[in-house]
């Protein structure tokens, strides 16, 4: 259970990379171009979509890329646990 829950948290760092990465790549790189309509971003960071509607701060875009990579750990954990408790012929 320990380890579930640390690997979890392992996803909601990743997705709070993600997003450091995307938004100091849109600040360096392409500052005057509108790279979160790209769609590996989009693919990447799902909480962009959101800004596409209504503006919102990168504190708020990277609280929520985080939760959404959180959920997925979420759901994806026990998968992968059960997979691994199978026997080799079954995968």
């Amino acid at each position: 259970m320990q380890r579930t829950i640390q690997r979890i948290g392992l996803w909601v760092l990743v997705g709070a990379a993600v997003t450091c990465f995307w938004v100091l790549f849109g600040m360096l790189a392409h500052p005057r171009s509108n790279f979160g309509r790209w769609p590996l971003v989009a693919i990447t960071m799902p909480a962009s979509l959101f800004w596409r509607h209504r503006p919102v701060t990168y504190h708020t875009v990277l609280l929520l890329n985080a939760a959404i990579y959180g959920l997925v750990g979420l759901a994806l954990e026990p998968l992968l646990r059960l997979r691994h408790q199978l026997p080799a012929r079954l995968r």
